[in-house]
């Protein structure tokens, strides 16, 4: 019978998951903690040490007071009280300076987190976005920013308190009363034992339900930016039933996880109130037979009691730490995935200029692992060739399989094909600074990507800063009237008027006729246009379209066309119809027909003909 991994209750198995916890907050200071934050957290232990040891000698002085008043000694008695004053004095003062120093490092963790979780993420190739969606996600994101900033909250506002007062307060009982140190650092030694075994605990379990979170906060993010099919669908109560269901099943699971933590937490409140008895018994019976003062109960009880109060704290911040270590871990799994998508140091930088666009013998594949099924990996192009030269438009035409998306993907570096190559100007596109070509390409995506904010930011968000700083509303109303954008009197505030969230506030036609303009204003030498007009009705995608077709002159730009619809691409100098490559005879072309024209189209390739038949298209159009 096997064992799962996650079961592993050895002790082994224990100093494994305590070492995975270690690594992980290692791997947070590592990754989040700048040198300006380590600066002000040397200066948090540094005061905070200070403010513990004054704040030690206290009780010490109490029974230094005791002994004046038991001896009727006035100078020890005042001069104990004088002192309390004064350690209270400064020990507020300390305070308050590790108490700045804390909000400092604080303001300065939290300011390296937003940026490092933003570089990274963003950083990650839309391949790998694609490919990780589950773990690339904005959940996960925030969940780990959230649980990140807990941490550390945790740390500088118990954690480093506790630990100093605790080492202080041990090595003070030690010096006072060795036997007492004892008692009180067995007792330690048992509460770690404890920890070991609640932090495996922990660890095992919580990853599972974990995951089910994920998935959870993913699907309630899905369903509330889509709250327009949801409602109209008629979905919504029972959504929110569904959603309350698996939230609460899994809340349940959660509970049960940390209820059985927080009975594990017993037995170390138990052991301190022992040792602390413990050290009571023997410092009394030191005290009955006349080997301790009587003063010296004072601190010897106040010292224990403090460092097991410090060990049940401590024990608060590990579970707190604890808590957050799953989603700690979530997060470095998805920030470490390593890009498939790499920019050579000494890339080529493109010039302005015109474009050519190459296929040579380009072959991909996509791995479709599935548990319950043996399936191979899905072949979706296959020796394909084909080019577009400067200032020519290029339609892709085929049916759903037939590579179209793969291809737009490649030409936006999503990720590289397996076999073959993809040459800009000549240049391999794998040996292209990635900059330097998005520079020269304008995209058009299928589902328009809205901003919220103004009108006048979305159109402007793909300029580089120094031209979205000094473009006017005159270079962009230019734009928009040559594409034949007009929005009516919908614009209460010009390009001023806010357009909301996802752009909630326009229509899909107007929300596509803004990345249009966006996509346009970058004067692009190359353009991608994943089917720009489908939400426009008839007369107004002939308008944009002539519009695109002039800009695209005027540019002296080249283009690719994704056909969804033909009547989108028949102003194209060059049809390229592809076939799914699981439709392939041996020995068989990807690329049905390179065409120059509709009718060329009509008399050579049968994929075009059905396609035409379908939506009513004839060769005399």
């Amino acid at each position: 019978m096997s064992t799962d991994k996650s079961e592993d209750k050895s002790l082994i198995g224990y100093f494994k998951s305590m070492h995975e916890t270690w690594d992980i907050l290692r791997w947070s200071m590592r990754e989040f903690v700048n040198e300006n934050a380590r600066g002000y957290l040397k200066r948090v232990y540094f005061w905070s040490v200070l403010s513990r040891l004054v704040s030690l000698l206290n009780p010490w002085l109490v029974g230094l007071g005791m002994t004046g008043l038991f001896a009727h000694d006035k100078q020890i008695a005042l001069f104990a009280v004088s002192a309390l004053f004064v350690t209270y004095v400064v020990g507020t003062i300390f305070e308050w300076r590790t108490g700045h120093f804390i909000e400092l490092a604080l303001g300065e963790n939290i300011r390296s987190i937003e940026h490092k979780i933003n570089a990274i993420f963003f950083s990650k190739n839309l391949g790998l976005h694609l490919r990780e969606g589950g773990k690339l996600t904005q959940e996960n994101m925030e969940k780990g920013w959230n649980r990140l900033d807990m941490v550390q909250k945790s740390i500088l506002f118990g954690g480093v308190d506790s630990g100093v007062s605790l080492v202080l307060s041990l090595s003070m009982l030690v010096i006072l009363s060795p036997i007492s140190g004892l008692i009180v650092f067995v007792c330690l030694l048992l509460n770690i034992l404890f920890s070991i075994y609640l932090n495996q605990f922990i660890a095992s379990r919580m990853e599972p339900v974990e995951k089910r979170f994920r998935r959870i906060f993913r699907k309630r993010g899905e369903r509330w930016q889509g709250v327009e099919r949801v409602i109209t669908s008629g979905r919504h109560m029972e959504e929110v039933e569904e959603m309350n269901k698996e939230f609460s099943e899994t809340l349940e699971e959660d509970r049960k996880i940390w209820l059985r933590y927080i009975l594990g937490t017993m037995p170390r409140g138990i052991l301190a109130g022992v040792s602390v008895s413990l050290v009571g018994l023997y410092a009394g019976w030191q005290v009955w037979i006349g080997h301790m003062a009587i003063s010296d109960i004072v601190p010897i009880l106040t010292w224990s009691g403090m460092s097991t109060q410090q060990i049940r704290f401590l024990a608060r911040t590990e579970r707190e730490v604890s808590w957050c270590t799953p989603s700690l871990k979530s997060l470095r799994e998805a920030l470490n995935l390593e890009c498939d998508v790499q920019e050579n140091p000494d890339a080529i930088e493109l010039k302005q200029g015109p474009v050519s666009v190459e296929f040579k013998n380009v072959c991909h594949s996509y791995e479709h692992a599935r548990k319950d099924s043996d399936k191979g990996p899905v072949h979706v192009l296959f020796n394909l060739s084909f080019e577009v030269k400067p200032g020519e438009k290029v339609a892709l035409i085929g049916p759903s399989g037939g590579g179209k998306s793969t291809i737009v993907r490649f030409l936006l570096r999503y990720m590289d094909p397996m076999l073959g190559s993809i040459l800009i100007n000549g240049f391999n596109l794998k040996d292209i600074a990635l900059q330097s070509w998005r520079n020269l390409v304008g995209y058009i995506s299928q589902q328009p990507r809205i901003f919220d904010g103004t009108l006048r930011e979305n159109l402007i968000y793909g300029l580089p800063l120094h031209e979205r700083q000094t473009i006017t509303d005159e270079e962009i109303w230019k734009i928009m009237r040559l594409l034949r954008i007009d929005f009516g009197n919908r614009l209460t505030h010009g390009l001023e008027t806010r357009v909301g969230r996802n752009g909630m506030k326009l229509s899909g036609g107007e929300a596509q006729r803004v990345m249009i303009g966006a996509a346009a204003l970058k004067r692009p030498r190359f353009m991608i246009i994943d089917e720009a007009t489908s939400s426009l009705d008839a007369e107004n995608q002939a308008a944009v379209q002539e519009g695109i077709d002039l800009l695209l002159q005027q540019q002296e730009a080249s283009a690719i066309i994704i056909a969804h619809r033909l009547s989108t691409v028949m102003r194209c100098d060059k049809f390229v119809v592809l076939k799914p490559v699981e439709s392939l005879a041996p020995g068989e072309s990807q690329i049905e027909c390179v065409a120059h024209s509709i009718e060329e189209l009509f008399e050579h390739s049968l994929t075009f003909r059905k396609l035409a038949e379908l939506e009513g298209v004839r060769a005399a159009a």
